[in-house]
C-alpha cells in the first residue's frame, strides 16, 4: 500500500508540472537534435534497448567463442589552476568550501595546486544475439579521492528496458548544464548516483518515460545536539520522469518521493518527515553553433541532492526535542555554448541556490549563494583538448556570514 500511495503521489505531483512543448514551422529537419558528445559531460545514460539500435559499437572488439563485444574508455586530464581567495578544496570549485567572514581561513592567500586525479577508465561490455535479450555491463571509477585512490562512480546493468545498478539518479539532467572544466560542475544540479531499478519505455518519437526505485544514500540530517540514534533508511526513494523531443531542443520533467527518518534505537528520539522534489529542466539549439540549458529544482528535505549543498546535512536538522526540522530548498541552473570555429567553443553557466535554513542549524552552514564559470575550449581532435575557465562564487551562511571567490583553471585531456 504504501509502494501504491507513493507512487501516486508522484504521479499527481508531476502531472501538475509537466507541460508540452509545440512544434512550429521554424523547426526543421536541417536542425534535427544531435547532441554531440562533447557537449555534455557525461553520456546520456541509455537503456540497452534504446543503445543497440544497431550493432554499431565503434572501438570494441569480439571476445572470441562468445556472442559478446568490450571497449575500453575512460579519459586521463590534467588540470592546473590557482586559486585567488584560498577556498579550501584544491580540486574542486564548491559553494561550501568558500571561506566566510567569521572562520579561521576567511583571508587565506591564494595558491597554486596541479591536479590529474580525474583521470577515468571504464569497460563496456555489450552482448549482440538474436532472439536474446539485449544486454549491457558498465563499469567506471576514477581516483577523485584523497591519496588518489580509486573508486568506483557507475557499475550497472541494462537489460531490455532496465538498468540495475549504480549509476545517474532518475532525475539527474546532465544534458541541462554547458561543458565545464572544474570538476564541481554544476552546483544547482539536482542529481547524484545511487543504486537503483530503473524502467525506461520511448513512448512514442518524442516522449519517453522512466520510473525509479532508488536507494537514498544523502540522508543528510545535522544532530548538533548530540542526540541518541542514527538517521536511518525503511523505505526506497521512487522517481517519475518524463522526457519531451522536439527537432532543436529537449524538455526533461520529473518528481521524486522519500522518506526521511530519525531512529533513536532504545534511549535517543524517533521521527520521520517526508522528502519531495520537482525537477524542470531543457536544452534548447539555435542554429549549428549556439544552445543554451537551464535546469530548476523545487523540494524539502532534498537540499543533499544538490550539488552545492552536498556533504552539508541539508536535509533536515534533528532539534533538541528530538523532532525533524526539514529544510526547503531550491535551485536555478542557466548556461549557454557558442562554437567560434569547428574547434573551438566557449560555454557559460551560472548557478545559485536557496536552502530554508531554520535557526537551530550550525551557524556556518551553507544557507544560499552563487557559483559562476566561464570557458574557452579548444579541440584539436576527437581525443584531445585544451582549455581555460574563470570562476566566481559567493555563499552566505546560516548566521549571515558573507564570503566569496575566484579561481582560474586550466586543462588538457586525452579521450579514448
Amino acid at each position: 500500500m504504501m509502494l501504491k500511495y507513493y507512487f501516486f503521489n508522484i504521479a499527481l505531483i508531476l502531472s501538475s508540472t509537466a507541460f508540452a512543448q509545440i512544434e512550429t514551422s521554424k523547426d526543421s529537419t536541417q536542425n534535427q537534435l544531435v547532441i554531440p558528445d562533447k557537449d555534455v559531460k557525461e553520456d546520456i545514460l541509455k537503456t540497452a534497448s534504446e543503445a543497440f539500435s544497431s550493432t554499431d559499437f565503434p572501438g570494441s572488439w569480439p571476445m572470441f567463442g562468445t556472442d559478446l563485444r568490450l571497449k575500453l574508455g575512460g579519459y586521463v586530464k590534467a588540470d592546473f589552476l590557482y586559486d585567488l581567495d584560498g577556498t579550501t578544496d584544491k580540486s574542486q570549485f564548491l559553494l561550501s568550501t568558500i571561506p566566510v567572514r567569521g572562520e579561521p581561513e576567511y583571508g587565506n592567500e591564494g595558491y597554486i595546486s596541479f591536479i590529474a586525479k580525474e583521470t577515468r577508465v571504464n569497460i563496456d561490455l555489450r552482448r549482440f544475439a538474436e532472439n536474446k535479450i539485449p544486454l549491457q555491463l558498465f563499469i567506471e571509477g576514477d581516483f577523485f579521492t584523497d591519496g588518489n585512490r580509486f573508486r568506483l562512480r557507475h557499475a550497472y546493468i541494462t537489460a531490455g528496458d532496465f538498468i540495475i545498478g549504480q549509476t545517474w539518479t532518475t532525475l539527474s539532467f546532465l544534458g541541462s548544464m554547458a561543458a565545464m572544466i572544474d570538476f564541481a560542475a554544476g552546483d544547482a544540479l539536482f542529481g547524484g548516483r545511487s543504486v537503483q531499478i530503473r524502467y525506461q519505455n520511448q513512448l512514442s518519437e518524442k516522449v519517453k518515460l522512466a520510473v525509479g526505485v532508488e536507494y537514498l544514500s544523502s540522508l543528510g540530517i545535522e544532530n548538533s545536539n548530540n542526540l541518541e540514534g542514527q538517521a536511518n533508511v525503511q523505505l526506497p526513494l521512487l522517481a517519475l520522469r518524463m522526457d519531451y523531443k522536439w527537432k532543436t531542443g529537449i524538455l526533461w520533467t520529473g518528481a521524486s518521493l522519500a522518506q526521511l527518518r530519525w531512529d533513536g534505537g532504545p534511549a535517543g528520539p524517533s521521527d520521520q518527515t517526508v522528502q519531495w522534489a520537482l525537477v524542470i529542466a531543457g536544452r534548447q539549439y539555435i542554429g549549428d553553433n549556439n544552445y543554451f540549458t537551464f535546469n530548476f529544482n523545487y523540494g524539502d528535505a532534498y537540499g543533499e541532492n544538490i550539488i552545492a549543498f552536498a556533504g552539508s546535512n541539508a536535509n533536515a536538522v534533528l532539534n533538541a526535542e528530538g523532532k525533524l526540522e526539514s529544510m526547503l530548498a531550491k535551485s536555478i541552473m542557466a548556461g549557454f555554448m557558442h562554437r567560434w570555429t569547428p574547434k573551438l567553443e566557449s560555454n557559460f553557466n551560472y548557478a545559485y541556490g536557496w536552502l530554508d535554513s531554520p535557526d537551530s542549524r550550525a551557524p556556518f552552514s551553507l544557507k544560499r549563494g552563487g557559483v559562476g564559470h566561464a570557458n574557452l575550449i579548444y579541440q584539436f581532435d576527437k581525443n584531445f583538448s585544451i582549455g581555460a575557465e574563470y570562476m566566481w562564487g559567493e555563499q552566505r551562511t546560516t548566521n549571515d556570514a558573507y564570503g566569496a571567490a575566484h579561481r582560474i583553471q586550466t586543462m588538457a585531456k586525452f579521450e579514448f
